[in-house]
């Protein structure tokens, strides 16, 4: 059976972000590698020192999926644009989505939808949280 996870590429923040996501999901931090664990390769550029400690790679195990994070190399900005992407989360119940929603919101650079009753769930709402990602806070008991 195939399995969609995701993976966010960050610019030095990716450990801060895992831990965050690690909480907000209530799940465990897997496999966490770091540039200095990383073997050189030829055509790959060197890793300055002070980069070395950053994520190359680490999964966030959490109760109904898994998602990953790393930091990109120095020189290679990224963001997460203008909208055009979304993380839903599915809960399971109201309390599930609000303690969810609570938690995205601490710092949240957006709250682009309030959470609230919607004509297709029983909950919903959007947030861009501290690090740019927009997540879908979704509960519908059907």
């Amino acid at each position: 059976m195939m399995k969609l996870t995701s993976y966010l590429i960050f610019n030095g923040q990716a450990e801060e972000a895992a831990n965050f996501y690690a909480d907000v999901l209530g799940g465990k931090i897997e496999n966490l590698y770091r540039y200095d664990s990383m073997p050189a390769e030829p055509g790959m550029p060197e890793i300055p020192n002070h980069y070395k400690q950053k994520v190359l790679h680490c999964c966030i195990d959490f109760p109904g999926g898994t998602m990953s994070v790393a930091d990109t190399i120095p020189g290679d900005e990224r963001n997460f644009g203008n909208g055009g992407h979304m993380l839903t989360l599915m809960c399971e119940s109201i309390a599930q989505t609000e303690e969810v929603y609570a938690k995205l919101c601490k710092g949240a650079q957006n709250i682009q939808c309030e959470l609230a009753e919607a004509f297709f769930a029983k909950r919903y709402a959007e947030v861009v949280d501290r690090y740019g990602v927009l997540w879908a806070i979704m509960f519908d008991e059907n």
